[in-house]
């Protein structure tokens, strides 16, 4: 049983689903991009233009809950029993799209493939980091302006190598005054001391990636000594050549130091992975490591989502090994 603590929601999108909506909305995609895997994309700096003009295509409440439907029911008959979808408001904003109608999209996803699969899904409002400090705080203040169950967290992703860490604190601290938990990208394209940078500016509750860590031993104490999970993403990581194999993946060097780790596909389709394949590869990079249902155990620990939902993930997860 699989759990994906680090996926963006519109990176979940499929070439057919791509292709349909681009018709829908009567856009253009290039063969060049929808008709080879991963959408064609071949560094950092190109594979954030494919995700762009990909995820475009998305227009509508409508468009967003049949991406979201799509990967939960395509996660659960792997095996997968929660999500935490990442989704940056303002984008669909600027579209058109009401947040209340975004968040009754996501719902109704959610709704419908926990009663057909039994999967959980939950959602992460974020924020732009390489949009700026401004656009953060106007994300913030869009996350927090609805209360609702779905939304249980508040995180900062894109290009972390732009404005420095200390500009998002006020959008932090608006998230955690209306009591989301807060994640941000740290540790993938800078070093590893932006890790605890991040971790002390921002108080954050899990770090989005942070594999960087094992670069620095103090760091990897101080990760250990608190807790503070990482939410890597073996394939991501590959995918963009941080590392050249998962043999040479640094979250075996992590797991030795103590530092808390969870899983994520991080932009699935552009990095063809999914929760399965990210458990597989886990047990290839720890083969002495911990198994995939501690990692699953502790994933739902440090899942932001309330306890009776923690409740009933672990409920399952005993049913399922009593009749195995």
């Amino acid at each position: 049983m699989f759990v994906d603590l680090h996926v963006h929601l519109r990176g979940t999108i499929r070439p057919e689903r791509a292709r349909l909506l681009a018709v829908r909305h009567n856009m253009a995609l290039p063969k060049s991009m929808v008709g080879v895997p991963g959408y064609g994309w071949h560094d950092f700096a190109s594979f954030l233009q494919a995700y762009d003009r990909v995820t475009s295509v998305v227009r509508t409440a409508r468009d967003l809950e049949e991406v979201a439907y799509e990967y939960l029911s395509i996660a659960a008959e792997q095996g997968t029993i929660y999500v935490e979808f990442m989704l940056s408001p303002p984008d669909l904003l600027r579209a058109g799209v009401p947040y209340a109608d975004q968040l009754a999209a996501v719902q109704a996803a959610s709704d419908r493939a926990r009663e057909q699969y039994g999967i959980e899904c939950r959602l992460v409002a974020t924020a732009v980091r390489h949009l700026g400090p401004r656009a953060a705080v106007e994300a913030a203040r869009v996350a927090v302006a609805r209360a609702t169950s779905l939304v249980v967290g508040f995180g900062l992703t894109g290009d972390e190598r732009q404005f420095p860490v200390q500009q998002f604190e006020e959008a932090f601290r608006i998230a955690r005054s209306e009591g989301l938990k807060v994640t941000a990208h740290a540790g993938e394209h800078r070093g590893a001391e932006s890790i605890i940078e991040a971790v002390d500016c921002l108080r954050l509750d899990r770090v989005g990636h942070g594999v960087r860590a094992a670069e620095s031993a103090p760091v990897m104490r101080q990760l250990a000594a608190s807790g503070i999970p990482l939410e890597v993403c073996l394939s991501s990581n590959l995918a963009l050549g941080l590392y050249p194999s998962i043999k040479e993946h640094p979250v075996a060097s992590l797991a030795a130091a103590g530092c808390t780790f969870v899983l994520g596909t991080d932009d699935p389709t552009f990095f063809a992975t999914s929760p399965q394949r990210e458990y597989q590869l886990a047990s290839i990079a720890l083969p002495l490591g911990p198994t995939s249902a501690s990692i699953t155990e502790r994933a739902i620990e440090t899942a932001f989502c309330d306890e009776a939902t923690k409740a009933r993930l672990r409920l399952g997860m005993y049913r399922t090994a009593r009749s195995a």
